[in-house]
């Protein structure tokens, strides 16, 4: 049986700016600590994590919304892929980014959550935390 979770995290710029960064290679690495295969053009596959990730951009609406299919080397042979929805907010500090996979194992719900906060939403959160340094969004980080 299959679950889906959803986390949030709050980024201190435009969702213009994290948007870019989650489909360009160099910034992507810079965020992750890990080489990236990345085009993001729809239809593309991708690669980050050392290989250990992997999957193809379905859906990529500017400055709003991805989807990708991902598929981790910790999953069973025999999983399919996930999917993953990424949405972009603003707020009135910068973004919110909304991370949603569906296809994960229901049993494992929390194990895949701790995966998400430790290799995406925490390094993501702090990548641009230092870049903006003590400047917020809403003062022209945009």
């Amino acid at each position: 049986m299959f679950a889906t979770i959803s986390m949030t995290v709050d980024i201190p710029v435009y969702p213009e700016r994290v948007y870019r960064a989650w489909l360009d290679s160099y910034e992507h690495s810079r965020f992750t600590g890990h080489p990236v295969s990345l085009s993001g053009r729809v239809g593309e596959p991708f690669s980050t994590l050392d290989g250990k990730a992997a999957g193809v951009t379905l859906v990529s609406t500017p400055f709003n919304r991805i989807v990708q299919t991902w598929n981790l080397a910790e999953f069973p042979q025999n999983q399919p892929d996930a999917t993953v929805e990424l949405t972009f907010e603003p707020t009135c500090t910068g973004s919110q980014v909304k991370v949603t996979q569906t296809g994960v194992e229901a049993g494992s719900t929390r194990q895949m959550m701790q995966w998400w906060e430790d290799h995406y939403l925490r390094p993501l959160r702090d990548y641009f935390d230092e870049l903006v340094g003590d400047y917020p969004a809403d003062e022209g980080d945009g």
